[in-house]
């Protein structure tokens, strides 16, 4: 079930309406109402993958509970282990091994051995990214202690498969989300009233701006071998917007529903575009991502290479952006998305700047002219990087890119092969 369907303007008010009023004042029954509804919610989406979510769910649930009452570290550590390994495995397996398998077969038929046979096809099942990434989390934060983990299997199911959550984000950390669910939600109309038009922003941002745009820029896209330049250069900004529009939106909308029901969840966007450099943009783009690279990735890699100095920076931040490329999918263009992001990273790095501020003053309407200038910079920056999460391949986005520079504000003499 989709946020902009029919079917999910039936179903959310049928649920705000039993959460407030049947179950009111009930945690236990107002979590069993969310986990049912959400249960709904995705089995209308991705029905086949049920079992396997739940089994998921499962699993880390009692090994978070034999890590915390583990006392040997030794059998300790090798629980942690087993869970950060299937968890990974898990991951890797529906979301990377058709890519690597189809690596192979083209090397040996590049070597003349013969591996024909059918195309291995693995389907995804939807939100496992971001369950992975939550339970992977959450086990961390056991094995550190810096949660206990759920005894309450209600709960942490409530957690695992929250509806507004369970498709696309934003990762939740199992601390900010589970002291929320232990006892009731009592009804707070300023939250609700906040929730609401934070969700209607999401679907104006999703459904006017995202959906619009995207029509533009799939034409252009599409049939970009028979476009003039500044049709392209225009494709890559309306795209830049598009991308933003539809995510940040989704993310509103998740948000808004999430504390029309009580809870809240982070916030995934903060104004990206007016970031002016790298380190700042990130901090605004998909911010529960990076902050889940920074906190689970990033510090422990920057501890272990404490004595190689800033080159040890530069590798942290080189392979959190490379795990953040193939994040997006199994392709060699958001492995070189993620090659890209970190090199635009070198120079803030070997300056040392990196948690530099960024954002103009909040007593200031408007940025200076430097300040507006470097917004414009990152802005272009970012809108060329992104063009290889839209496009089918890296030779697609090279010729997208070539074609912007080749008689740009020509009609016809822009085109390219």
């Amino acid at each position: 079930m989709l946020f902009n369907s029919f079917e999910f303007l039936v179903f959310f008010p049928l649920v705000f309406v039993l959460y407030w009023t049947l179950v009111r004042g009930s945690g236990r029954a107002q979590n069993t109402l969310l986990l049912t509804a959400s249960v709904v919610f995705y089995a209308a989406a991705d029905v086949r993958s049920l079992g396997l979510l739940v089994a998921c769910a499962a699993i880390n649930y009692l090994l978070a509970l034999r890590i915390a009452n583990t006392q040997n570290e030794r059998p300790r550590r090798l629980l942690f282990l087993i869970g950060i390994s299937f968890n990974v495995g898990l991951l890797c397996f529906f979301k990377y091994f058709g890519f690597f398998h189809t690596g192979v077969v083209a090397l040996l038929e590049n070597f003349a051995l013969h591996a024909d046979g059918p195309a291995l096809v693995i389907l995804l099942p939807l939100g496992l990214s971001f369950l992975c990434f939550q339970m992977l989390g959450y086990l961390i934060d056991v094995y550190n202690e810096d949660i206990e983990p759920s005894r309450a299997p209600l709960d942490f199911t409530t957690y695992v498969f929250f509806f507004p959550k369970i498709l696309a984000g934003p990762v939740e950390r199992a601390q900010r989300f589970l002291p929320q669910v232990a006892s009731a939600r009592l009804f707070d109309p300023k939250l609700v009233s906040d929730g609401f038009r934070q969700m209607l922003w999401g679907f104006f941002a999703k459904v006017v701006i995202a959906d619009n745009a995207d029509a533009y820029v799939d034409r252009v896209f599409d049939g970009a071998h028979a476009q003039p330049g500044s049709a392209l250069l225009l494709g890559a900004f309306f795209y830049m917007v598009q991308i933003y529009a539809d995510f940040a939106g989704y993310s509103n909308i998740a948000c808004g529903v999430s504390k029309m029901l009580g809870i809240r969840l982070m916030n995934n966007f903060a104004m990206p575009f007016f970031a002016t450099n790298v380190s700042d943009f990130w901090k605004r783009w998909h911010i529960s991502l990076t902050s889940w690279m920074m906190e689970y990735v990033f510090t422990p890699l920057s501890f272990l290479l404490r004595n190689t100095g800033r080159w040890g920076t530069v590798i942290s931040i080189s392979i959190i952006f490379l795990i953040v490329g193939v994040w997006h999918g199994a392709n060699w263009a958001y492995v070189l998305f993620g090659a890209l992001q970190s090199l635009f990273f070198l120079p803030l790095a070997f300056a040392n700047a990196l948690n530099r501020p960024t954002a103009f003053s909040t007593d200031r309407l408007l940025p200076t002219g430097p300040q507006a200038m470097r917004m414009v910079g990152m802005f272009t920056l970012m809108m060329f990087s992104f063009i290889l999460l839209r496009t089918e391949d890296i030779s697609h986005s090279a010729r997208i890119v070539r074609g912007m520079f080749s008689t740009p504000y020509s009609n016809g003499g822009g085109r390219f092969r």
